[in-house]
């Protein structure tokens, strides 16, 4: 190990240890109290003036990762959500589909014994983690109890193939089939936005947001695409659950609603 890496490792372990004392923010997910989460790629200062004008609905980049359990400000909504709405209660004897699984959701959904868990990602995958396309799902139709599909569309191509997938193995009996849709999007666009012309990490970084995602969705359209999959939307307003020194509190989006859609 070089002598920067031991003095970096020395600094953040010392920062680790001061951010502890405050009680400013504090994770949903490990419950340790602190001054601040981990921004991501600096913030919103590093944002383009383009992305913020569309208004997008997405990830909090100022109150990004938990320094200590390091779960990102997506996956601990989605903690908040499921205790809010006791979606806890409906995973035990459940058979579980996950897509781009987040560790800390992993492991609490494990802890519950679902009576299947298949966790996939199309890139990232090895051990427990299947590789899986989420327009070809390798499973028979009505499979599954509940699919988590948390900020992964904005990454698919033929998104539209996705969702009649995701819909076909989704089981459309009562109680069950519930699917969590979440991804970015723009409130102020009502057509998605994407164009070949956008081909580089640096241009889809400026326009989508990332170098790896292949659009922008409009609300509009992805409701209406959810809606024309044979999704029945029943979208849970965050606002309608929290307030608005929880989405401070504990660094989520208060933009961001929970994307719940069952079969008709």
């Amino acid at each position: 190990m070089t002598i920067m890496k031991v003095i970096y490792k020395i600094k953040r372990k010392v920062f680790k240890t001061i951010n502890l004392l405050g009680k400013r923010k504090k994770c949903y997910i490990c419950k340790k109290s602190f001054f601040i989460f981990g921004k991501w790629r600096g913030g919103s200062k590093n944002i383009s003036e383009y992305k913020k004008a569309l208004l997008g609905v997405g990830s909090d980049s100022n109150n990004f990762s938990c320094f200590y359990c390091g779960c990102n400000d997506r996956e601990r909504h989605l903690f908040m959500y499921f205790d809010k709405l006791n979606i806890w209660e409906k995973i035990t004897d459940a058979k579980i589909l996950h897509f781009a699984p987040e560790r800390q959701l992993q492991k609490r959904i494990e802890l519950l014994n679902p009576l299947q868990y298949i966790k996939g990602d199309l890139l990232k995958y090895g051990k427990d983690i299947q590789k899986i396309d989420a327009t070809a799902i390798p499973f028979p139709d009505n499979t599954f109890d509940i699919i988590i599909c948390n900020h992964v569309l904005e990454h698919v191509f033929n998104y539209k193939q996705a969702l009649s997938e995701i819909y076909r193995v989704l089981k459309d009996s009562p109680g069950r089939g519930i699917c969590i849709l979440q991804t970015p999007y723009s409130r102020l666009l009502k057509n998605n936005f994407e164009d070949p012309g956008i081909n580089t990490d640096e241009l889809r970084n400026i326009f989508y947001g990332q170098e790896d995602h292949v659009r922008r969705f409009g609300e509009y359209t992805f409701f209406r695409s959810l809606e024309e999959a044979g999704f029945e939307l029943n979208i849970v307003k965050h606002t309608g659950l929290f307030s608005e020194n929880d989405a401070y509190y504990f660094g989520v989006n208060k933009n961001e609603d929970l994307i719940r859609v069952t079969k008709k």
